[in-house]
């Protein structure tokens, strides 16, 4: 890890300044406490973590990134400034930003396309994912899919194509999961369960694609190419051993929840992760 002072350009914000054995420290005589405050926040800035993580705050649909660190026995809280563009001449996989935990219209071009990884992500799944055994199902290695993850939030030039394909199937769940509001935004929410309410097959598409033309530009053309993606590799079951149902028991719950998904009942849960797999078959 660099030098603490080199982290994101992040601003120090000490919570206390602590001695040994967690009293405060002695105040020198003759200084003032912004004085102080000065040549505390210098020492830190010249200082080694000896500890440092990334942590998500989220408060409904908003998030923010902070990153914690342990120097000299305090506790220092950054901000986490969002991601520049690479140098000229430096790799990159073309964000700007974090790609992980992003409103999904913040992340897509000007002229509306997907952002770069995800595009070749797709891609690649689209050519070996209906060859590809228990693809969505099966797990990929947590240290793989962790490295991966970081390396694409700070916009290295991943070859996907080098990639196995069960661990891009698991980065575009893990990429679906963190979209805030989720794919079909969480306020869109009763709107897709009394659609799936319909008695006719008929009925209910059609109260899907509409509710599905509710949605923000950029969910809409990542749901088109996500959907398109599902029934290629669900027509080749014979090899994938993957189903439009078995797919949709995989993926579906990464779409949507509600708001209030955190505070319902196990049976509650259970009621509506059968839902949001069933939208997504008729899907």
């Amino acid at each position: 890890m660099g030098q603490a002072n080199g982290c994101c350009g992040s601003r120090w914000a000490p919570l206390a300044a602590r001695g040994r054995g967690g009293t405060a420290a002695p105040r020198s005589s003759g200084l003032s406490d912004a004085r102080r405050a000065l040549l505390r926040r210098d020492a830190l800035a010249d200082a080694e973590p000896v500890l440092s993580a990334d942590v998500q705050l989220t408060r409904g649909c908003k998030r923010s990134e902070r990153r914690l660190l342990l120097l000299q026995g305090e506790l220092v809280v950054t901000k986490l400034r969002p991601a520049t563009a690479p140098a000229p001449g430096q790799a990159g996989s073309g964000c700007s930003r974090a790609l992980f935990g992003q409103p999904l219209a913040a992340l897509c071009g000007e002229d509306g396309t997907l952002p770069q990884p995800i595009q070749e992500l797709l891609a690649v799944l689209q050519q070996e994912g209906p060859s590809t055994e228990g693809i969505f199902r099966r797990a990929a290695s947590g240290t793989a899919l962790r490295e991966l993850r970081e390396a694409l939030d700070h916009g290295a030039d991943v070859d996907m194509g080098s990639q196995p394909a069960l661990l891009l199937a698991a980065i575009l769940k893990e990429f679906l999961r963190s979209i805030p509001c989720k794919l079909l935004v969480t306020e869109l929410y009763e709107d897709w369960m009394a659609a799936m309410q319909k008695a006719s097959r008929e009925e209910k598409i059609w109260e899907l694609r509409a509710v599905a033309e509710k949605l923000p530009a950029a969910n809409l053309l990542l749901l088109k190419r996500l959907l398109s993606l599902l029934r290629h590799i669900g027509h080749h079951a014979a090899t994938s051993r993957m189903g439009c149902s078995n797919l949709a028991v995989c993926v579906g719950p990464n779409l949507l929840s509600p708001a209030n998904a955190d505070q319902l009942p196990l049976e509650a849960v259970l009621e509506v992760t059968h839902k949001e797999q069933a939208s997504s078959v008729v899907l």
